[in-house]
């Protein structure tokens, strides 16, 4: 399966700061407080993400003791 060209800048690197990302797919830091009542579920769908290939992964919320 070809990719369309008009798509091949999401998978460019990008600069953001002192940060270079190797693509332009970021998970942005919501909270669905699913890190507080289900931390295992969300360092599941965190880590898939990071095993697909996606460039920056934020984290949510988290509470300190």
């Amino acid at each position: 399966m070809t990719r369309d060209p008009r798509y091949d800048i999401l998978f460019e690197p990008v600069k953001i700061g002192p940060v270079i990302s190797k693509n332009r797919f970021y998970q942005v830091p919501h909270c669905n407080g699913m890190g507080r009542v289900f931390p295992d579920s969300m360092i599941a769908m965190r880590g898939m993400k990071a095993e697909g290939g996606w460039g920056i992964i934020a984290t949510e919320q988290v509470d300190f003791h």
